[in-house]
C-alpha cells in the first residue's frame, strides 16, 4: 500500500514542533551542577559567608560549618534545593536577630544553649565509649598462662596465651591449608615426571622401530628432556624447601628469654591466685569463690549423704578459716592455710578458765530467759 507524501504544511508544522521540544530537553553537563560557578559563587561567597558573619554565637557558627561540610557531596537537585532553602531561612533569622528582634534573639540563644548541651553530651558519650573500649581490650587482652605452645609444622615455639590472638590462629590455619596444597602439588608433579618417563621410553622404542623400517620420526620428549623436566623439578624443589622449613620450625628450640618469660608467668599466676585467696578470706566475693559456693558434690555422692553432711558440705565451701566455717573444715579434714587461726577465738591458755566460766554464765542466763519467756506465754 502506497502512503501519500506529507504536505508542505505538515512538514513545516513538524519542524516547528521539533524546535519547541528541543528547547525543553534537559541539558547534560559534563560536571555536577554543584561544581558550576553559577552555584558555587552565590552559595559559598554570599550564603555561607553571610551565615558565618551574622551568626549570633560561636557555637552556632561552628554548627553552620558542620552543616555545609557534611553536605559537600550532595548531587541530587531535590536535596541541594531543600538544604539551600534551610540555609536561607537561617540567614533570615540571624539577620533579623542582629537587627534587634527580641524574640529571634531569644530563639538563637536557646538554640545556642541546645547545641552546647548536645556537644557536651557527645563529648561525654565519646569518653564513655573510649572507657568501655579500653575495658573490653583489657578484658580480652592475651595473657601468658605459663604453659607452652609446643612447636609443630605450623608454628614455632610460642608461649600459651589466653585468649589466643587471632593472628596466631590465622597463621596456623593458613599454614595447614598451604601444606595440603603443597602436598597435592608435589603429587601432581611426581605424576607428571612418571608420565614424561613413560613417554620417553615409548618414543625411543618407536624411533628404533621407525629407523628399522626406514621412516623418519620427529622426536618430542627425548630430543630435549630437560626442557620438559626443568619446570617440574623447580616446582618440586620449591615444595621441598617449604617442607624443610616446616621441619626446622618443628625442631626449633625455645629461646632463653621466652623460657624465662613463661616461668615468670607461672610465678605471677601463683602470686595472683594467692592474693585472690587472701581477698576471699577477708570477705571479698570473687568469681572463683562464687562458683565454688554454687557447686556441690557429684550426684552419686550427694544421694548417699545425710542432711547434716549436706549442710556441712555447703558450709565448708566458704572461704573463711575461722569461726564455725573453720570448725567444720577442721572436722572434715581440710588443710588450712593457718591452722592456728581458729584457736585464737578460744583465748589465751592462761585465760581459758575465766573464759569458760563466762561462757557458762552466759549459757545459764540464756537458758533462764528462755524458760521465763516460755512461762510468760
Amino acid at each position: 500500500m502506497n502512503m501519500p507524501a506529507p504536505s508542505a504544511d505538515s512538514l513545516a508544522h513538524r519542524a516547528r514542533l521539533a524546535t519547541l521540544i528541543s528547547e525543553l530537553r534537559p541539558t547534560h553537563f559534563r560536571a555536577p551542577l554543584t561544581r558550576l560557578r553559577a552555584h558555587r559563587l552565590p552559595t559559598l561567597w554570599t550564603l555561607y559567608r553571610g551565615l558565618l558573619r551574622d551568626a549570633p554565637s560561636e557555637t552556632i557558627r561552628s554548627r553552620i560549618r558542620v552543616f555545609f561540610h557534611s553536605r559537600k557531596a550532595l548531587r541530587a537537585q531535590g536535596d541541594v534545593t531543600r538544604d539551600l532553602k534551610t540555609a536561607h531561612k537561617w540567614w533570615d533569622v540571624f539577620r533579623e536577630a542582629r537587627a534587634g528582634d527580641a524574640h529571634l534573639q531569644a530563639v538563637c540563644a536557646r538554640y545556642s544553649r541546645m547545641l552546647e548541651g548536645a556537644r557536651a553530651q557527645a563529648e561525654a558519650d565519646k569518653v564513655y565509649d573510649e572507657e568501655l573500649a579500653w575495658y573490653e581490650r583489657m578484658r580480652t587482652r592475651p595473657i601468658m598462662t605459663g604453659a607452652y605452645l609446643r612447636p609443630s609444622l605450623y608454628n614455632g615455639p610460642l608461649p600459651r596465651l589466653a585468649p589466643q590472638p587471632l593472628h596466631i590462629t590465622g597463621m596456623i590455619t593458613s599454614r595447614r591449608k598451604a601444606r595440603v596444597r603443597r602436598m597435592a602439588r608435589h603429587e601432581v608433579c611426581h605424576e607428571d615426571l612418571t608420565l614424561l618417563n613413560a613417554e620417553g621410553h615409548f618414543e625411543r622404542a618407536l624411533a628404533v622401530s621407525s629407523s628399522a623400517e626406514g621412516a623418519q620420526l620427529t622426536r618430542v620428549f627425548t630430543d630435549d628432556p630437560n626442557g620438559w623436566r626443568e619446570p617440574i623439578k623447580q616446582t618440586m624443589d620449591s615444595v621441598s624447601e617449604a617442607f624443610q622449613r616446616e621441619k626446622a620450625r618443628l625442631n626449633a628450640p625455645y629461646p632463653p628469654e621466652m623460657l624465662e618469660a613463661i616461668k615468670e608467668a607461672r610465678r605471677e599466676k601463683i602470686r595472683n591466685k594467692t592474693r585472690e585467696g587472701e581477698r576471699e578470706r577477708r570477705g571479698e566475693m570473687t568469681n572463683r569463690l562464687s562458683k565454688r559456693m554454687r557447686q556441690g558434690p557429684p550426684a552419686h555422692v550427694l544421694a548417699l549423704m545425710t542432711d547434716e553432711q549436706r549442710r556441712m558440705d555447703r558450709v565448708a565451701r566458704g572461704a573463711s578459716e575461722v569461726g564455725f566455717v573453720g570448725h567444720v573444715k577442721r572436722r572434715l579434714g581440710f588443710r588450712l592455710v593457718d591452722g592456728e587461726a581458729g584457736k585464737v577465738e578460744l583465748g589465751q591458755p592462761e585465760n581459758r578458765e575465766t573464759l569458760d566460766k563466762t561462757a557458762e554464765e552466759i549459757a545459764q542466763e540464756n537458758e533462764r530467759r528462755r524458760v521465763s519467756s516460755e512461762a510468760g506465754l
